[in-house]
């Protein structure tokens, strides 16, 4: 049979998210897999990897907060805004405080704007930003809001490359912890970059819960089926409408929720519609703003007609 299911990966440092995902499909014999939120080479840690029909999920997996471990490597500016860049400017920061750092932290909580680092995978024209940063073709990105919950400083200490600061943030989905960095550089007026970097939580997964690509080889397909979660556990934490007979039928076929039809459980989210025996068969979320007598429309069809149960909820 398929595998249908999501497993929370601690993807290793020095390969592409991609690469840990193929990977990993190929251990398990899955025949499509994606990732719902991106981890750069540099970076290790919670990597959250659906297989089969779970890639539908990608998207709404990846829309979670963020908790990150970065080290911040002061006094050093690079073209990727990390330590694996082509350095731009260095200047001693020899002189730096844990006060100072804290202070300027201050500044990055809350809604703030961002510029996407040049070596990134946000669109311009069609086409990532690092395929123009490579070329060094000039490109300017555009700023956008993200939401930083906290931002703290957890130690201070000197390396053979200089002083570096250990930083842990919480924070929505888009926001990039080179470009925090970048720009807490810029706030102490040093020049700071990306050292190391560990996503420690993805929405509800931890990085205590994650399995390594090593543990993996060593179980095989039939273990990997086992450790990876059903669709239904994978998305526990949404709103969840329950229907049965026919009404979980139209759901199946992504016909819309007419008003009276059932009550939504929230609006203006995405939630998932589940069968009568318990199966997650889509996704629902608001009507546009032009529909009449409609209360959700169908974002994704998980499981088509002839899978869902129609049999009474219990």
């Amino acid at each position: 049979m398929p595998l249908d299911g999501v497993l929370i990966l601690n993807k290793p440092e020095g390969i592409t998210s991609r690469q840990a995902v193929a990977r990993l499909a190929s251990l398990a014999g899955a025949l499509k897999a994606g990732h719902a939120g991106t981890l750069d080479p540099l970076a290790t840690g919670v990597l959250v990897v659906c297989m089969g029909r779970a890639t539908l999920l990608t998207g709404y997996l990846a829309a979670g907060t963020k908790e990150y471990v970065t080290d911040a490597l002061l006094g050093v500016q690079t073209d990727t805004y990390d330590v694996q860049g082509r350095v731009t400017a260095e200047i001693d920061a020899s002189g730096v405080t844990s006060r100072q750092v804290i202070e300027a932290l201050g500044r990055f909580e809350g809604k703030i704007a961002q510029v996407p680092p040049p070596f990134s995978a946000v669109k311009h024209n069609g086409k990532p930003l690092y395929h123009y940063a490579r070329r060094g073709v000039p490109v300017e990105a555009r700023q956008r809001t993200v939401t930083v919950e906290s931002v703290s400083l957890e130690g201070m200490e000197d390396s053979d490359r200089g002083r570096v600061a250990t930083l842990r943030i919480v924070c929505g989905p888009g926001t990039y912890v080179r470009s925090l960095v970048h720009d807490l550089g810029g706030e102490l007026g040093c020049g700071a970059c990306v050292s190391s970097l560990v996503r420690t939580r993805s929405g509800p997964y931890a990085l205590e819960g994650a399995e390594t690509l090593e543990e993996l080889e060593g179980v095989g397909a039939e273990g990997i089926a086992a450790r990876a979660l059903p669709l239904e556990a994978a998305t526990c934490e949404m709103p969840t409408l329950a229907l049965d007979g026919e009404r979980a039928v139209a759901v199946t076929m992504g016909k819309p929720i007419l008003q009276g039809a059932a009550e939504v459980p929230a609006e203006g989210v995405v939630f998932r519609v589940l069968d009568g025996s318990g199966r997650l068969i889509a996704l629902y979320g608001p009507p546009r703003p032009d529909d009449e007598g409609i209360v959700a429309r169908a974002v994704r069809v998980v499981r088509p007609h002839n899978e869902a149960s129609t049999d009474e909820a219990a």
